[in-house]
């Protein structure tokens, strides 16, 4: 079976977010001449990634004049990945992160915008003619969109509309209910977004989302099935890592936290660090190691004096599974408060399928009606604290330091639950067919 052509408006092949890791694995197969990439977020590509890529720029996204005169300038086009670390887009005049009266007033232009909900209709969005040469001299069979943002629900209901090639959503988390930020004209926005979200939804030729739940409850909503495909795994790869028994021999015990420092996580995580620190003052050793992406500057302050606790920079890729093995408790959360729940509450984290198969234990602290607490709960395969108290999560974490065959009992299960829904091979297969039968 030949691989179809696809072109993917939106997310980019990237390691530092869920929906491009996802996306990675998904696609790993695939020739790179039978991708094409059209993208905002350019700078965060993975180098290696031999794609084709066009970068949106001011030919596609625009504010109107005179604001167009502090709208940061990028150049519409093709771009090739760099060759350290990032891809290279190309930009004139504009770097927010450099000083400035023009990047100051941009930045509070952008807050403004944000507050009053007018950057949800102020930009104009159009195909330009350089980008539907591109899309046409491509000749795809479908175009793919995860659309998190509403200027990528808006260019996909725009693509389709001028160029009627049919496309694939995956929706990654519920952002048609989270990225409304308005104070002012939050009931219209929201109307904008939902119309824009439903049309997209359903001219698409196949729905896909991150999660059972999602797609149980993205069917009430807008009355079409959504098939569920969340990050595959190469579980060969991760078994030559993944522990057999789990015993604590020693009298501390090491956790791993490897996500965001920010919403949906940010609370849940310092409720864990402050147990880590309390615990340590107890006489009790316990490490907490957190790797992120994240530089948040507030949650490193909140931290700074608290025991047991280290923050390092991410590892590649391929030494993640090495990475894990060295640990004992494979910490995840999602924070309990309404905003938050609002994002997370139907999605699976990419870290899910990794943590299950690496064989450390998993324990989550999360809401008890996410997607994510009721699929540990279905197969038993973490530790489990479905509400907002760290009295509970504490004894969470004194129990797998005291029990092992608790801990050998959650983790088999994990494993064995990873290489029946999440092995690479199988997904990426159905992945595949449910593209090329379109």
């Amino acid at each position: 079976m030949e691989y179809p052509r696809v072109i993917i408006l939106g997310e980019t092949f990237r390691v530092n977010g869920g929906g491009g890791i996802t996306m990675t694995n998904l696609f790993m197969d695939w020739p790179s001449s039978h991708i094409g990439v059209i993208t905002d977020r350019i700078n965060e590509t993975n180098p290696l990634s031999a794609c084709n890529y066009y970068q949106l720029g001011d030919e596609e996204i625009r504010f109107p004049f005179p604001f167009s005169l502090i709208q940061g300038h990028v150049v519409s086009g093709p771009v090739k990945p760099g060759n350290e670390g990032t891809t290279e887009p190309k930009t004139e005049h504009a770097n927010r992160n450099k000083p400035g009266l023009k990047n100051s007033i941009r930045k509070w232009f952008d807050l403004f915008l944000k507050k009053t909900g007018l950057n949800f209709i102020f930009y104009s969005i159009k195909l330009s003619g350089s980008l539907k040469k591109w899309i046409l001299d491509f000749k795809p069979d479908i175009i793919y969109i995860q659309p998190f943002h509403y200027r990528i629900m808006k260019f996909g209901n725009l693509l389709f509309s001028e160029l009627n090639i049919p496309y694939v959503t995956h929706i990654m988390d519920d952002s048609v209910k989270y990225i409304n930020g308005s104070k002012i004209l939050k009931n219209h926005i929201q109307g904008i977004i939902d119309k824009d979200f439903t049309q997209l939804i359903h001219n698409a030729a196949l729905n896909l989302c991150i999660s059972e739940a999602m797609g149980d409850e993205y069917y009430k909503r807008y009355n079409r099935k959504f098939l569920p495909f969340r990050n595959p795994i190469d579980t060969d790869k991760w078994l030559e890592f993944s522990k057999g028994r789990t015993d604590i021999t020693s009298e501390g015990i090491k956790v791993i936290y490897n996500g965001r420092l920010f919403s949906p996580t940010h609370d849940s995580l310092l409720d864990f660090c402050r147990i880590v620190n309390d615990l340590n003052k107890k006489g009790k050793h316990v490490e907490l190691h957190i790797y992120t992406y994240d530089n948040n500057t507030s949650f490193r302050t909140s931290i700074g004096k608290m025991e047991g606790i280290k923050i390092f920079p991410p590892v590649k890729i391929k030494d993640v599974p090495e990475l894990i093995s060295r640990y004992d408790v494979f910490f995840m959360c999602l924070d309990f408060d309404k905003e938050a729940q609002k994002y997370s509450q139907f999605s699976i984290s990419t870290r899910t399928s990794e943590g299950m198969i690496s064989g450390v234990p998993v324990l989550l602290y999360a809401p008890p009606n996410t997607a994510m607490f009721k699929y540990f709960k279905k197969h038993n395969a973490g530790c489990i604290v479905g509400g907002k108290d760290p009295v509970r999560l504490e004894e969470a974490l004194i129990k797998l330091m005291e029990e092992n065959d608790y801990r050998h009992t959650i983790s088999r299960n994990a494993v064995t639950t990873a290489l029946f829904d999440s092995n690479s091979i199988e997904v990426r297969k159905k992945f595949k067919e449910a593209l090329t039968t379109l």
